[in-house]
């Protein structure tokens, strides 16, 4: 095996990608939705943006395999970034740099790779756009520009930050380190201490600036039954697909929690109206319910429960309030049926239809 070289520009490549923040930061829809279509576009099992750090490639986002990262010496993407054309790699097994690869001779069995560099503003490569997959496989022109289009995109979305201010505060608060902190790792949404402090910070915006906060909280259903009855393997797969959809739902400027268990919460600032709150629910509701979860078990229909909690003064508002007129509202929804949305009542949420 070949480990990729070290470039003379790693210094100031390195200071490039970790301007970024993006190392250890939650998945983005905006990243997701690449990957999905490289995926589809290019017919293979496996599309990922990955992230060449000093040791390791870390993947922004990534399809077709549950892993966060590996090491930067196994990597395919730490030899694509050393050009500035794609490349394409038709059968590992007989590639001197990668034949004896863990990831070629063990899981997940590479055979075909293509990967394009993906640079900063300064011109050095960062990342790598690739697809992978398990058969030898040649690559045309076409598909060649598809992938060059693809990474550009991601390219064009590393350069700008559309999170929201809380959320950009939090994760210039620590590195990268301590941002692992941050995140569920298991489905690398934010963790419930960090999704607290972003519906904290949202509600202190709003009092200062005007606006509205609110709160979705969904719960999947009957999932003890998926753990009891597939095993946790596959509640686990349930759980980053569940919400890998709730991400794929809600908007850019939301941010997605996971509080514990099955349980996620959203918080919507900037949210106008709870009719605005509800619509974003159900979106969710929806995409979740669209199509059964596929796992090494089999195909599993799933639903989710959801709470919804709105405020935007006058008066004054805690977050634990928010929350707990959500979860009140969440368990309406549960008991009134499942899969459906239930908007809290009274005080907090006083445009209530």
């Amino acid at each position: 095996m070949l480990e990729p070289v070290f470039s003379s520009d790693e210094p100031m490549r390195l200071r490039a990608l970790r301007a970024t923040r993006q190392l250890d930061a939650p998945l983005e829809e905006r990243f997701e939705r690449i990957t999905r279509l490289a995926k589809r576009l290019l017919g293979t099992p496996i599309a990922a943006i990955s992230l060449v750090d000093a040791q390791r490639q870390y993947f922004k986002s990534i399809q077709g395999l549950n892993v966060s990262e590996t090491s930067r010496a196994v990597s395919f993407c730490g030899h694509t970034i050393l050009g500035s054309e794609p490349m394409v790699v038709r059968d590992a097994r007989v590639d001197p740099r990668f034949l004896d690869n863990p990831l070629v001779a063990g899981e997940p069995k590479i055979v075909f790779y293509a990967g394009c560099p993906i640079r900063a503003g300064d011109g050095t490569n960062i990342a790598s756009l690739c697809v992978i997959g398990r058969e030898v496989r040649d690559v045309s022109e076409e598909d060649l520009r598809t992938l060059c289009d693809l990474a550009a995109m991601a390219e064009d979305e590393l350069a700008v930050d559309v999170a929201t201010a809380a959320q950009q505060a939090l994760m210039e608060e620590v590195d990268a380190t301590k941002r692992q902190a941050q995140v569920d790792s298991l489905t690398r949404m934010w963790n419930r201490g960090a999704i607290f402090a972003l519906l904290g910070s949202e509600i202190s915006r709003a009092k200062r600036w005007g606006g509205g906060v609110g709160v979705i909280m969904a719960d999947i259903d009957h999932f003890k039954v998926v753990n009891d009855t597939h095993g946790h393997s596959a509640g686990d797969e349930v759980l980053r697909q569940v919400a890998k959809r709730m991400l794929s739902a809600i908007r850019e400027i939301d941010a997605l929690g996971r509080c514990g268990g099955e349980e996620f919460m959203v918080v919507l600032g900037g949210c106008d109206s709870v009719a605005s709150a509800k619509a974003i629910a159900e979106r969710v509701r929806q995409r979740v319910g669209e199509a059964p979860i596929v796992t090494d078990f089999g195909s599993l229909a799933v639903t989710v429960s959801l709470g919804v909690s709105y405020w935007s003064g006058p008066g004054d508002v805690e977050e634990n309030a928010l929350v707990r007129a959500a979860d009140d509202a969440l368990y309406a929804a549960k008991h009134a049926g499942r899969d459906r949305v239930e908007v809290a009542s009274g005080a907090i949420c006083p445009q209530t239809e």
